[in-house]
């Protein structure tokens, strides 16, 4: 049976430039897609939070979608390996990416030269949320609240130590936000993840870290750390007592954001179908579970309220990091 193109897939076909040759192909599928596996690269090492979020969400994804879903594990430099690997694949729906705040909102902004232009490699499909962060102390320490704790910063010879999980990760860059609005002066000190980090806070290795909520919890739990304020637009449930850093002045309200993106050029019916698999997948129990053991707060958006807060993330971490003069070679 022939197939014949519409005038408004002519034009589309005319539109596209020599990269066109994987939506060609989209197009040509037609209401088939998908017709093969869906493969969702993510910039991180297996095991992690976001790991653990998307391959609960791969088996839903997949009876939705009726193709399965394969996750591709690529970790590296602030999560810009595996995303450039997105960047350069097919434009045609068989390749989603785990995006975050760090990989595609920081990352672009201090490592240098720059991997990819987040606004122009990508397109934004759908949203997951944003992890809260926490600052914390060790329950030892003499400050009960942060503002006792940044009072000991400024009156301090040499300056106290803050930890967080790698340079130019966001817990650094909220951070330096915070000591440029308070005055306190604190060293900055790197770790690779969020697992050594909190190992040298339990050891009173540092004064203090900034750390996800879902990595402190237990130890919240244990008394031997103390949480002093939170990345939320207001409290946690969890944590009535704990402020927020808006209650300090400081600007942010919300922590680092997770989603999926696609290849910029990706075809627009075959995003809207995605976005409407992952709005699916995210209503169902074991990603609802999985959620809550990250302690995510979930922020369900249309495709082009997601675009545009992603592109307004991008220009509020690039904002923080001028202003902190963060950056990589």
């Amino acid at each position: 049976m022939q197939s014949h193109l519409t005038r408004r897939q002519a034009l589309q076909l005319l539109a596209i430039p020599a990269t066109g040759a994987t939506a060609l192909g989209s197009l040509a599928q037609g209401s088939a897609y998908p017709s093969k596996p869906i493969k969702i690269i993510v910039p991180w090492t297996a095991g992690g939070g976001g790991d653990a979020l998307v391959r609960a969400m791969a088996p839903v994804l997949a009876q939705r979608l009726g193709q399965p879903v394969i996750i591709d594990n690529r970790p590296g430099a602030i999560g810009t390996i595996g995303s450039l690997a997105g960047a350069r694949s097919p434009a045609d729906g068989y390749t989603l990416i785990y995006g975050t705040a760090d990989s595609h909102s920081i990352a672009p902004h201090i490592l240098k030269p720059t991997p990819y232009d987040a606004l122009k490699a990508f397109t934004a499909v759908a949203p997951l949320g944003f992890t809260p962060l926490t600052v914390m102390v060790h329950a030892s320490h003499p400050a009960k609240t942060l503002a006792e704790f940044l009072q000991l910063a400024r009156q301090a010879k040499e300056p106290l130590t803050y930890g967080s999980w790698g340079q130019g990760s966001s817990g650094q860059i909220i951070m330096e936000v915070l000591k440029q609005a308070t005055g306190a002066d604190l060293l900055h000190v790197p770790y690779n993840s969020t697992a050594p980090l909190m190992q040298a806070q339990l050891g009173k290795q540092i004064d203090c870290a900034i750390i996800p909520t879902l990595v402190a919890e237990q130890h919240v739990a244990a008394g031997t750390v103390r949480m002093l304020a939170i990345t939320a637009p207001q409290r946690m449930p969890a944590y009535p007592q704990v402020p927020t850093l808006r209650e300090f002045g400081v600007a942010i309200d919300i922590g680092p954001w997770l989603g999926f993106l696609a290849p910029a050029r990706t075809p627009a019916d075959v995003v809207t179908r995605l976005h409407s698999a992952i709005e699916s997948a995210l209503g169902e129990h074991q990603v609802i579970e999985s959620m809550r053991k990250m302690s995510m707060v979930m922020t369900p958006m249309a495709i082009a309220a997601y675009q545009q807060f992603y592109e307004r993330e991008y220009a509020r971490w690039g904002s923080y990091i001028r202003s902190a003069n963060i950056a990589l070679s």
